[in-house]
């Protein structure tokens, strides 16, 4: 269940009109990223790109967009929530992604940090609690959380002019894409 090209990429991340209406201009995946940012529809660019780049990178890209929001604060629940993110970053196996997500119900609700750890917990499959069953891998779950933490980390940063913050997490995020080389898959 994953995405060949832009259609289905903005299918994805549930993008409509009018930004969805660029891609009958857009020449490919990326130029279709290009144009959602240059036309100013940033919050649907930050959805195409969670949806867009792998979960590994993604994560990372919204745990750099999280500490942003996040440090200024220095709320103790925020900085440990930052620190497992970075933990499974660096070694995304199951146990660290489990940390994450135990953690995660201890973290401010609605918080950036809280909505990255949300994404590595679903960045896999994950058992039920009550009855010990394994609940599947949700495709594009963990993008969802994505979307949500680095949107959250532009209104975070600066709530009066989120379109400046978020200009400059989506070239972050336009960054890993390309040195990842995400276009490559999308026809």
């Amino acid at each position: 269940m994953t995405a060949k090209n832009a259609i289905e990429l903005s299918q994805h991340a549930q993008i409509k009109a009018p930004a969805n209406d660029l891609l009958a201009t857009s020449q490919n995946a990326r130029h279709y990223g290009e144009l959602l940012v240059e036309n100013h529809f940033w919050m649907d660019a930050i959805a195409y790109l969670s949806h867009a780049i792998s979960p590994r990178e993604s994560i990372w890209w919204a745990w750099f967009c999280a500490r942003k929001a996040s440090l200024p604060k220095n709320d103790p629940a925020e900085l440990q929530a930052l620190a497992l993110a970075e933990a499974w970053i660096g070694q995304p196996v199951d146990e660290n992604r489990k940390k994450a997500g135990d953690f995660a119900e201890r973290v401010p609700d609605g918080s950036a940090a809280q909505a990255v750890l949300q994404a590595i917990h679903y960045s896999g499959e994950t058992i039920n609690e009550v009855n010990g069953e394994k609940i599947p891998f949700i495709p594009y779950m963990s993008s969802k959380f994505v979307n949500v933490a680095v949107v959250t980390s532009v209104y975070a940063v600066d709530p009066e002019k989120p379109e400046a913050v978020a200009q400059e997490f989506l070239k972050q995020g336009m960054d890993v894409a390309n040195r990842i080389q995400v276009w490559a898959k999308y026809a």
